[in-house]
């Protein structure tokens, strides 16, 4: 709990807006761009915010604060992910708009970026209480997502259940099924096979692709995960199915060292049966997520929050390969 308490000052002392504008500044330079371009690119196009009062379980009501930003529309419709988490703040948001539209554009899709979030803790909700804030939030997002606007997405904290809500409740309030609104939607509603492994998957196969030109044998090599949601534990899963010993594992509740290795099978099943989290799991020693970077290992996959490595731990990873999985891991 500790962790989690330093790690959510730490998150509000940052500025990750600040911080993607000094890597734009950097790119800007190299790139010699336009300098109208670059006034453009520094500035999200659109910044919804929206009060959402839901009634909970206890029949109290309760407001919570929702964020979308669309960065670019200049390739396409914007596309990005809503985060449930009690980190994101319009800072946050506003910043991982703006890298999608970096990364669209880099992989020559016809996107720009959005990002959308809601300020709470998932953790301690009740799985009715989470369709009210998602469809409260769909009504107030209801004039900005789109087929051709904007299309949201999972990400922290969020996977198909969420998006088959907006997609019905946006179905409601439009007059017709729109399946098309949101992507990561469950696979009778539309959606693609292979979609919720997607990204986990694709951290493992730049490892192992990395690894092949490094020399390294998998199965020699030891690996430390940094998140456990839906990308830091199918990218352990799939490491581990590679070769790889995963030592150590971690979420916002607790990281766990096991020099013998962590079951991962035996960890995401706990994990699905404790409200998502992995505090209080029995296959390791506890430690801090500060250590679990720092580890004697081979490969360090940060897939959990913005800003993990910072000028104080780089110098202290052992890692011989770091493997982003988390959107902007380094600050």
């Amino acid at each position: 709990m500790a962790d989690s308490k330093k790690a959510k000052q730490n998150h509000e002392e940052e500025n990750p807006f600040e911080e993607m504008i000094k890597r734009l500044d950097v790119a800007a330079k190299i790139m010699k761009l336009d300098s109208e371009v670059y006034e453009i690119m520094k500035k999200p196009s659109k910044l919804v915010y929206c009060s959402m009062p839901v009634k909970m379980d206890n029949d109290k009501t309760k407001v919570f604060e929702g964020f979308r930003v669309v960065h670019s529309t200049a390739l396409g419709p914007s596309k990005g992910g809503v985060r449930y988490s009690t980190y994101v703040n319009e800072n946050e948001v506003m910043a991982l708009a703006a890298w999608m539209t970096f990364k669209c554009a880099v992989a020559d899709i016809p996107y720009g970026g959005a990002k959308g979030g809601i300020t709470c803790d998932p953790s301690t909700m009740s799985k009715g209480e989470l369709e009210r804030l998602t469809r409260a939030y769909t009504n107030a997002m209801v004039d900005v997502f789109g087929v051709d606007k904007d299309i949201p997405a999972p990400d922290m904290n969020t996977g198909p259940q969420e998006m088959a809500w907006i997609v019905d409740e946006y179905s409601k309030l439009k007059g017709g099924f729109t399946p098309g609104v949101v992507t990561g939607k469950p696979i009778h509603l539309g959606g693609s096979l292979g979609r919720s492994e997607a990204t986990g998957r694709g951290v493992m196969t730049a490892t192992m692709e990395a690894m092949a030109k490094m020399g390294l044998n998998p199965a020699k090599c030891r690996a430390a995960v940094q998140g456990f949601g839906n990308v830091g534990s199918i990218t352990a899963k799939h490491y581990e199915a590679k070769g790889l010993k995963i030592v150590a594992i971690s979420d916002h509740t607790a990281a766990f060292y096991n020099p013998d290795g962590i079951d991962i099978e035996k960890a995401i099943k706990y994990r699905n049966s404790n409200k998502g989290v992995i505090k209080g799991f029995k296959g390791g020693k506890l430690i801090s997520n500060e250590e679990l970077l720092t580890l004697n290992v081979d490969v360090l996959a940060p897939c959990a929050m913005e800003n993990q490595i910072t000028d104080e731990n780089a110098g202290k990873i052992k890692a011989k390969l770091i493997v982003e999985g988390a959107n902007v891991p380094n600050y």
